[in-house]
C-alpha cells in the first residue's frame, strides 16, 4: 500500500526544486542567522511545495498547500507572525558586470518570497551561475 501512495504523490505532489540563485540566497540569509532561526529556515524550505515566479522575474513566492489554500505547519513558523523583510542579499557576477539585489520576505511566521530589485533571469544569463554573495539581515524573524 505504501509503494501505491509512493507512486500517486511521484505523479501528483511533485518536488519543489528551488534554483541554483535561490539557494545562494537562501544559504547567505541562513548563514546569518542565530541557530535556532537558522535550524527553522532550514525545515521550512525543505517543507515548501509550490513555487511562483513571475513572469517579469521580479518576484518568487513559496507556499505549503493543502487542501488548496496556504497551510504552512506552525511547529516550524518562526514567533514573529507579521510580515517583515528578513533580508537583503546582494550578488555581483564574477565574470560580468551584472549585479542583483534580492530582498527575502516572512509573512506570517514563515518565508514566503523574494523581491529582485531586477529581472533575476537577466542576471543569472550574465553571471553563468559565477556570483559572490553579500547577506544583510534587516530583522531576525524570532
Amino acid at each position: 500500500m505504501s509503494s501505491l501512495i509512493g507512486l500517486v504523490k511521484k505523479l501528483f505532489w511533485t518536488q519543489v526544486a528551488f534554483s541554483r540563485l535561490e539557494t545562494a540566497i537562501f544559504d547567505a540569509v541562513q548563514g546569518q542567522l542565530s541557530p535556532k532561526d537558522a535550524e527553522l529556515w532550514g525545515r521550512q524550505l525543505k517543507a515548501v511545495h509550490k513555487i511562483y515566479r513571475s513572469p517579469d522575474g521580479r518576484h518568487v513566492n513559496w507556499w505549503v498547500m493543502r487542501n488548496g489554500k496556504s497551510a504552512f505547519p506552525q511547529e516550524l513558523c518562526f514567533t514573529r507572525t507579521d510580515e517583515f523583510k528578513v533580508a537583503v542579499v546582494d550578488l555581483t557576477a564574477k565574470q560580468a558586470k551584472a549585479k542583483l539585489r534580492a530582498r527575502v520576505w516572512c509573512v506570517n511566521g514563515h518565508v514566503f518570497s523574494i523581491e529582485y530589485k531586477t529581472p533575476f533571469r537577466v542576471f543569472e544569463q550574465a553571471a553563468q551561475g559565477e556570483w559572490e554573495v553579500s547577506c544583510h539581515i534587516v530583522s531576525h524573524p524570532s
